[in-house]
């Protein structure tokens, strides 16, 4: 989230070409997808506390370690192992909100988590451009790294202890092997393949396509988070009242409509509202479906499904990223020719994920004892 605005920074400061932003967002997203993959059949094996304390603290020590980076390869190789952290860490951060909410509760519940992303765009993001600004582009990786590791202290001393019970089987296997999974593992990947062929190159699009002044594009982040918080509360209200389905449809359609109308066959919608409204949606859009898809596993294949399915999102993330960063081409004044195609495959994506939510949606019926570890291995349509 911070690296991708910071762009045009490391463009200048580092001499990078500027498609290649979209190598940090997938290269790091890849590295999750590993990781990820690898940590799944184990994650459900630790008390989550524990897992939760040691990731984020090394999470966090590498970031902080991206500001002594010589050059853009050790700062992309750094930067990527971080990455690998990631996938395992937001696997056990999932799995803990849903021990911890009850099914009714969780459109809200999941909501407010998501809100995290739209804070990051409020705070984090101005933060760190500001802080490039004035004292350069290291200064932004040294205080995330220290707050990470102040969270993880608080952490420590919050954080109610959650032991896993223990169940014979293959949580994994009995996964891979359930109809909704499968599912809803292609649904996350469609939406993040055509969401991460743009978002990587949205500060440098906007700032060198659109001539938007970089001065103003911490402003667009602030405008684009303070918007997702609005939606991501309205759609978890509605979600509870179950409404899953027209809300995921009614997002879904309007971040199309959008992205056709901004970026596909523009037609001039200024950048501020462009912005504002495509990080809205794909908020709600994102939100929603992760709560349409959490009612998948038994409890105690949380923490696996999430492992898969972040998996998954960051494969398709890493794919969408580094396709784009292959298939654009920048000129010499820094300008971006490629994004209309790339905006129509989103767009294809999009319309092919609405209707595997429809189908999701479909074949998710409640099953009283899926909240019961000792139920065995996952039926279809969880709670």
């Amino acid at each position: 989230m911070m690296v991708m605005p910071l762009g045009p920074d490391l463009v200048t400061a580092l001499g990078m070409p500027a498609e290649q932003t979209g190598y940090f967002s997938g290269g790091a997203t890849l590295g999750a997808a590993l990781m990820g993959l690898i940590a799944a059949p184990w994650l459900d094996r630790f008390n989550r506390r524990s897992a939760l304390l040691l990731l984020i603290g090394v999470r966090f020590a590498l970031l902080m370690a991206c500001a002594l980076a010589p050059d853009s390869d050790w700062l992309l190789l750094i930067f990527i192992l971080s990455g690998c952290v990631a996938g395992p860490l937001a696997a056990v951060v999932m799995a803990s909100v849903l021990d911890l909410v009850p099914p009714a509760e969780r459109g809200r519940r999941l909501a407010y988590v998501s809100m995290a992303f739209s804070l990051a765009a409020i705070l984090i993001v101005p933060v760190a451009l500001t802080l490039a600004q004035w004292w350069g582009w290291r200064s932004p990786f040294l205080l995330l790294g220290a707050c990470g590791l102040m969270l993880a202290l608080l952490a420590a001393l919050s954080f109610p202890s959650l032991p896993v019970k223990q169940v014979a089987g293959n949580r994994v296997g009995d996964l891979l092997k359930a109809p909704l999974c499968q599912g809803a593992l292609l649904v996350l990947s469609l939406q993040m393949f055509g969401h991460f062929l743009l978002i990587p190159h949205f500060a440098t699009y906007f700032q060198f396509n659109l001539a938007f002044p970089r001065t103003g594009i911490a402003t667009l982040y602030l405008c684009g988070g303070l918007a997702s918080m609005a939606t991501l509360r309205l759609c978890g209200r509605w979600i509870d009242k179950g409404q899953a389905l027209a809300t995921s449809l009614v997002t879904s359609l309007l971040l199309l409509a959008l992205t056709w109308a901004g970026f596909a066959a523009p037609i001039g919608v200024p950048v501020l509202l462009l912005f504002t409204l495509f990080m809205a949606l794909s908020s709600a859009r994102s939100s929603t479906t992760l709560a349409i898809t959490v009612a998948i596993p038994a409890p105690h294949q949380r923490a696996a499904f999430m492992a898969l399915q972040g998996t998954v999102t960051n494969v398709a993330a890493a794919f969408g990223s580094l396709l784009s960063a292959r298939y654009l081409v920048s000129q010499p004044d820094g300008t971006l020719q490629g994004f209309a195609e790339l905006a129509w495959i989103n767009i294809a994506c999009g319309l092919l994920a609405c209707g595997g939510v429809w189908l999701l949606i479909r074949g998710l019926t409640p099953i009283p004892d899926n909240n019961n570890p000792e139920s065995g291995r996952a039926r279809q349509g969880s709670q």
